[in-house]
This record gives C-alpha cells, structure tokens and sequence, in this order.
C-alpha cells in the first residue's frame, strides 16, 4: 500500500510545493536539472523538513527514501509545469492567481484558533502576512497552470463497477481504516501580551535605534536581540505593506530612521533608502511579541479556574463562549466538527485515549496557550468494506488510476524535456 499511497500522491500532486522559511536559501548544491529549471538542494531540503514537521514527531520515516520520493514529485511538477508554459491556450489570471492565494492563506490561516495566532507565527519565522502573500504568489501562480493542465488531461477518467471491484480485491489487505471520528467542545487560553511584556519590548525597539543611529547594520542590531529580525527589505509596494508601517515608511525622507513603529507584529525600526511613486526602498528591524513567562502563568492560572468551574458543574457552552479565545468554535459553545483522529491536535490524542462521552480533560498546554477539551460522543474506526464505504473505495481506484495516467504521460514528457537527477539528499 506504501507504494500506492506514494504514486497516488504523485499523480494527484495534492502537496503543493511552496517556499518554506524552515531553511536558509543559501545554495548548497544542485538536486535535479528539468529542462533550463534547477531544483536547488536547499529547496529539496525545506520540503524535507517540512514534510517531516506535517508528520510529527516520533513519524517512523526513512528520511533518505522520503527526500527520494520528494525530489521525484519535484521534477513531476516541473516537467508539468513546462507542458502548461508550452500550451499557449493555458493561462492564469491575476484574478484566478489571487482567489488561490486567498484560498491558500485561508486554509493556513484555519490552522490556527485565530488570525491573531497565526499572524503571531508568521512574525515568529521572520515573515509578515503580506511579504510571505508576495514570496507565494509566482508558486501560487505555477500551480494554477498546473491545475488547468491535469485538469484537462484527467477531468474525464472515470471507473467502472468492475474496476472498483478489482481494485478492493487487490489492495483489500493494504488499505487503511476509517479512522475513528470524535466530536468534541473546546475551549482554548491563548498566551497573550500583556502591557508590561509589551512597553518591554517597546524600549528594546528604542536601545535598537539607538545602536542603529550609532552605526550599527540592521542586521547586526537584530542579532543582540533573541527572535529580532532585521536587514534589507528593498523596495515594496505600499499595497504589500501592513498600515501601520506603510505610513511610517512612506512619511520618512530618504536616509532617515523612524522611532518605533507597532503593528500586529510586533515593533519595528524603519530606515529610508528610496521612494520610487507607491514603493520605497527600506531596511527595518522587528521585535516581534512574544508572551513573557508571567503572560503565560497568567493563561495557566485562567485555564486551572475554567477547569475547576467546570469540575462543580460549571456549563461548558457558556464558559466557552465568555472565555475560549478559538474564534472558529466560540459562537458555538466550543463544539467542534466532527474530526477524525488525523486531524486532531497531536496534543488531544493521548487524553482522549482514555476519555469516555462527558468526560473533561484537565488543561492541555501547546505552542498556542492551554486547552481544556469535552469528549461528546466517540465514532470508532472500521476497516473498509465495498458495503458501507463504496463511494470512498471507488475514489481511491479512480485516483490509482490517475496515477498510473499521470506516469504513463511524464514518461512522455521526459522524453521531450532533459532531467538530471544529481543528489535526493
């Protein structure tokens, strides 16, 4: 089933290949040449990492033959990309580019029990929400060529009664269960920045300047400071740039250095280089916000009092609603779609082990804050069957079908474009 799993994958190119900021673009070598394309091995090496990261900790993995398996989808959706830029009838709109983008950012964004959150990530890895839009979009925009393409070729495939059937009687021992399905009430104590944390990292922001005005590189400022960044930007659009800043920047004259500047992101030291109509050319210095040690005792100590009310009897809708700082779940009293083992938070997947309908774990911490969770109601895992699953089975041999499609036509594709594969890792 491994090797089903990893062609399906293949074909169906269902993991996108974005930039990730898990690694440095420092070139490190050549992994494959496609055509005039080279596919760096530090781009290869960031889907590693962060194939390894969506599998979690502990994921029994061979991480030569997963590079492996990673550097070959790479060359695929090269060679595809190259037959949609060669087929002049295929194109992407700014208009079809941006809904995907916006798709894209959503499910990110979704990820997280708020925008705040994510926001507070994304300024964790150097990024703001607009610069990583930008850093996407020309990847965004490759893989709407590449969706019209497939799309076209493998609209069409379809299979037979008979088909289903053969295939449940080939892979019947190798194909996984349902996994089991649970539906669940949270409530989630994010770590916040409190006041003090946040006039704290204020005059870090003012020392910075300082050190800046003094003579001191953007660069090496950020260094004195654990989690600053800073450098270069270039020039930017005021359009990619947060309102905040961008008023900050485009009011500076050429040379200058503004005092701190906050945004959702934190506080940010702004020198001028360049304006150029919408864009101006500029470094900066970030200090992102980061709860201290008493923000998060504070959240642990709100958590331990919603537990202890919920232990007397406390209703836990209502709690939800007043506290829960996950904006997908509060309008809801906390309760959750139904979500299946996979797709659960890895740390509610031991407590609910043990847990039975009504029962209330005590807080669970993660990188987001404290989470207390209610198990409604346990949907076991069942191992599937043409009776009771004919609609899942026949979309798994529809898209091993695809799949050996998919093969049979980059087969052709590499016979028309040059590959050298030259290092997996």
């Amino acid at each position: 089933m491994n090797k089903l799993v990893r062609e399906t994958a293949l074909a169906l190119l269902g993991a996108v290949v974005f930039f990730s900021p898990l690694v440095s673009e420092t070139v490190e070598g050549i992994a494959a040449v496609v055509g005039d394309r080279i596919i760096l091995t530090s781009e290869l090496t960031a889907q590693v990492q962060l194939a390894m990261l969506q599998m979690g900790q502990g994921a029994d993995v061979d991480r030569n033959r997963l590079s492996a398996d990673i550097l070959q989808q790479m060359v695929t959706d090269e060679l595809i990309l190259s037959a949609a830029r060669d087929d002049t009838t295929i194109t992407a709109s700014p208009e079809e580019i941006q809904a995907a983008l916006d798709e894209h950012m959503a499910a990110l964004t979704a990820r997280f029990p708020s925008e705040e959150v994510f926001l507070q990530q994304l300024s964790r890895e150097g990024w703001t929400k607009r610069s990583y839009e930008k850093r996407l979009r020309a990847q965004i925009g490759d893989q709407v060529l590449k969706q019209k393409i497939i799309s076209r070729r493998l609209s069409q495939v379809t299979v037979s009664r008979q088909e289903v059937d053969e295939f449940f009687k080939k892979y019947a021992d190798s194909l996984p269960e349902v996994p089991a399905k649970f539906r669940l009430s949270h409530i989630l104590v994010a770590f916040k920045v409190s006041p003090s944390t946040e006039d704290s990292v204020r005059l870090l922001a003012e020392k910075a300047r300082e050190m800046i005005v003094g003579g001191t590189s953007f660069e090496d400022a950020a260094k004195a400071y654990s989690g600053a960044v800073g450098g270069r930007v270039g020039f930017i659009r005021k359009e990619e740039l947060v309102a905040e800043f961008a008023r900050a920047a485009f009011s500076l004259q050429p040379g200058s250095i503004s005092g701190p500047v906050r945004t959702d992101y934190g506080w940010h030291i702004i020198e001028s280089h360049n304006r150029l109509g919408d864009s101006v050319d500029v470094s900066q210095i970030l200090l992102p916000l980061v709860p201290s040690a008493a923000d998060s005792a504070r959240a642990k100590a709100l958590i331990d009092s919603l537990y202890q009310r919920l232990q007397q009897g406390a209703d836990f809708p209502e709690l939800a609603k007043q506290y829960s700082d996950d904006d997908a779940t509060r309008a809801t009293g906390g309760e959750m779609e139904v979500t299946g083992v996979d797709q659960l938070r890895p740390e509610f997947i031991e407590p609910l082990g043990a847990m039975e309908p009504g029962d209330i774990a005590p807080p669970i911490p993660s990188q987001l804050g404290y989470h207390i969770i209610k198990l409604i109601e346990r949907v076991p895992g069942h191992a599937l069957t043409l009776d009771t699953d004919y609609d899942v089975i026949r979309n798994m041999a529809r898209q091993e079908k695809t799949g050996r499609m998919v093969d049979a036509w980059v087969a052709e594709l590499k016979k028309k474009v040059y590959v050298d594969i030259r290092n997996a890792g």
